[in-house]
């Protein structure tokens, strides 16, 4: 332990801070320990300091490690300085007071989820001189705009038009985005990440495009005020929970493309009132359709090959199954 600090030595000699072990609200991390120079912030070596309100980083921290600095609540203003290369999964994860960042022109890669759920995050800036990530109106991308890494949670408009340059959207890249009520994507787009706009709770309408072949794992999760999507020609399968929770979603025709329904994959849409399965369709997911009290029939096709477990429970008393499907 070095004051209130506890820290290793890395192979090369450098100290690695491992855990902040007080409950301080500004905090100075020191450049030097013992005469080694501070290069690392360790995985969740400040995850759930809750009382923290700023903390300073010295220019010979090189890197900031997984959930680094994790859910603290408190956490209003960070610098991040010009010698850091990596911020690592999860680094800001549930920093809800943290309204803005700057990321310096050495940060070489950022990690997953770096600062998902900030739900006051307004803005995030790249220094220019940045070789790997850009930004746009305090949106993340990567240096040519391809992806679209993290839209912040609290920016104040309510519709947003996806760059043309667009090709894939990212993991959470619209997570908790609560503000957005209209989202437009541009047809190059081919990827849509895990969570990617899940707890968009104002979101109304949609239109994926054409590029798209799968709506991924809890892609549109907890979107209750979404009332209609449209799913383009060529979607092969509907992934884990992708609608669950969309209680506003009163239809949806799936095109002839789709092969799969995933488990959950519509929990819980209590507005679901139809659906059209295609002959396309070969399974269904256990629990699919759980919780569809406006659902009162489904026909299947004889294509279905395989229907998961209670993937129709808490639907309608009278709800009714129409088809041939083998199990």
């Amino acid at each position: 332990t070095y004051g209130d600090f506890e820290y290793i030595v890395l192979s090369d000699g450098t100290v690695e801070i491992s855990k902040y072990i007080s409950s301080a609200k500004t905090v100075d991390i020191p450049a030097s320990i013992n005469g080694r120079r501070v290069t690392s912030i360790g995985n969740r070596a400040f995850d759930r300091c809750i009382f923290l309100t700023s903390i300073t980083i010295p220019d010979s921290v090189m890197s900031i490690g997984d959930s680094a600095f994790a859910c603290c609540p408190s956490l209003t203003s960070i610098t991040i300085p010009d010698s850091v290369t990596s911020i690592g999964s999860n680094a800001f994860n549930n920093c809800t007071s943290l309204t803005s960042i700057t990321i310096p022109d050495s940060v070489t890669w950022i990690g997953e989820k770096a600062f998902c759920w900030c739900s006051a995050l307004t803005t995030i800036y790249v220094a220019e001189a940045n070789k790997f990530y850009s930004s746009v109106d305090g949106v993340l991308f990567n240096k040519d705009k391809t992806e679209l890494i993290c839209y912040p949670p609290s920016k104040v408009d309510d519709s947003y038009n996806i760059p043309n340059s667009v090709t894939s959207i990212g993991d959470s890249a619209f997570e908790q985005c609560s503000n957005l009520k209209s989202i437009t994507i541009p047809d190059g787009v081919t990827s849509i990440g895990w969570y990617a706009f899940c707890w968009c709770s104002s979101l109304t309408s949609i239109t994926i495009s054409k590029g798209v072949t799968r709506i991924g794992h809890m892609s549109f999760c907890g979107c209750s005020s979404l009332t209609s999507i449209t799913l383009p020609a060529g979607i092969t399968s509907i992934d884990y929970g992708a609608f669950s929770g969309c209680k506003s979603l009163t239809s949806i025709m799936l095109p002839d493309s789709v092969t799969s329904i995933g488990e959950s994959a519509f929990f819980y849409c209590e507005s679901l009132a139809t659906i059209t399965i295609p002959d396309s369709m070969k399974s269904i997911g256990a629990s699919a359709f759980t919780g569809c009290k406006s659902l009162k029939s489904i026909t299947i096709p004889d294509s279905v090959t395989s229907i998961g477990g209670n993937a129709f429970s808490c639907c309608n008393s009278s709800f009714v199954i129409r088809g041939n499907a083998n199990s």
